[in-house]
């Protein structure tokens, strides 16, 4: 595991995203696996996968593959949930390097 948060269920984000039936938003999610991922540097998300969705009060955890050399190469991440005590992926991804994602 490399980093845990709870989405508190009196997030701002709540009030515009599906209020009958709150979902945390997939780019609050990949936010924080950029930052947390980045480790300050400018990342490039590679690519994206939600097979789930989470709602307010949802324990998160986020979980990453080790780069390989260099450092800055890229990252499979995962940040799963809790469904009926049994763990689910809510999004699954690659983050790369800014500069050979954006071909450059």
């Amino acid at each position: 595991m490399l980093a845990e948060q709870t989405i508190a269920p009196d997030h701002p984000v709540f009030a515009g995203h599906f209020p009958a039936h709150p979902v945390v938003p997939g780019a609050l999610l990949l936010d924080w696996a950029c930052h947390s991922l980045g480790a300050g540097q400018s990342v490039a998300l590679r690519e994206a996968r939600f097979p789930r969705s989470c709602g307010p009060g949802s324990r998160l955890v986020l979980r990453a593959e080790p780069g390989k050399e260099p450092p800055s190469s890229a990252r499979r991440f995962a940040i799963t949930t809790e469904d009926a005590g049994t763990e689910v992926a809510v999004v699954t991804g690659t983050l790369g390097p800014l500069s050979t994602a954006a071909g450059t």
